[in-house]
């Protein structure tokens, strides 16, 4: 009877022992390739009413109306970057004021090598020279500031000082988020084939400058520059961001 359970327990082992070996030689393996195209990103600025190679006199508004399309497949968020040239002129008052026509005249404090304060009289002002109109047909009336008036739909975020080597300002860089309908700086996202609602101005006005032979027939350029970037995933894989100065972090590396 043990001699059975010997035999019979060697008959499994022996068996066992094939079904693994069988086992070990049934093998496979696969593999697959995916291949993906990169997403692609493309905007445009339009002007619907600008006519290129004008001249321009003090005071005149002229149509110019940049929105942003979105060309491309990616949703995006945009930005628009103005840059307006600036001089330091003699200004005059505009015509809605009842003097116009005389000198805008400026005082200001200095504090002299003595260390004491000095009123100075300021004839002349480095001012931007061209002013934003609104889709009301209203433009900033204080002459002497650098701020500039924009229409609804877009977030103001800052202005920068453009200098030239001897420390004068010879620009101002206007920079927006689009925000669409949203009431705070939370921005509108720009789906393909979509364009801005709105322009960011609809004219320009030339500052009201008195009468300069530097300025006379001189070339006065606006530069107006586009910027987008992805909606999604700006914070990490399941996230997104969409506070205009949040996003500008990320677009500006």
């Amino acid at each position: 009877m043990e001699k059975n359970k010997y035999r019979l327990l060697a008959l499994s082992l022996a068996s066992f022992t094939v079904i693994a070996g069988l086992v070990a030689y049934f093998s496979s393996d696969d593999s697959v390739t995916n291949s993906f195209s990169a997403a692609t990103l493309q905007i445009r600025v339009i002007e619907p009413n600008w006519k290129p190679n004008q001249t321009i006199v003090p005071e005149q508004k002229i149509d110019k109306d940049p929105y942003i399309v979105n060309t491309d497949e990616t949703p995006a968020y945009v930005f628009m970057k103005v840059t307006v040239p600036a001089r330091e002129i003699t200004m005059e008052k505009n015509s809605d004021d009842e003097k116009k026509g005389e000198k805008i005249i400026s005082n200001s404090t200095i504090t002299d090598d003595d260390g004491n304060s000095v009123n100075v009289t300021n004839l002349t002002h480095t001012v931007p020279m061209f002013r934003f109109i609104d889709d009301s047909e209203s433009y900033t009336s204080e002459q002497l500031s650098s701020e500039q008036i924009y229409n609804n739909g877009w977030y103001y975020m800052n202005t920068t000082e453009n200098k030239n080597e001897s420390d004068q300002i010879i620009s101002y860089t206007y920079l927006y988020a689009w925000t669409g309908n949203n009431t705070d700086n939370t921005m509108e996202i720009l789906y393909p084939e979509q364009i801005t609602d709105t322009p960011l101005f609809n004219k320009v006005i030339f500052c009201n400058a008195r009468e300069d032979d530097s300025l006379s027939g001189s070339l006065q350029n606006i530069t107006i520059e586009a910027l987008a970037i992805q909606t999604d995933y700006l914070k990490s894989y399941n996230e997104t961001e969409s506070k205009a100065e949040n996003v500008w972090q990320y677009l500006s590396k």
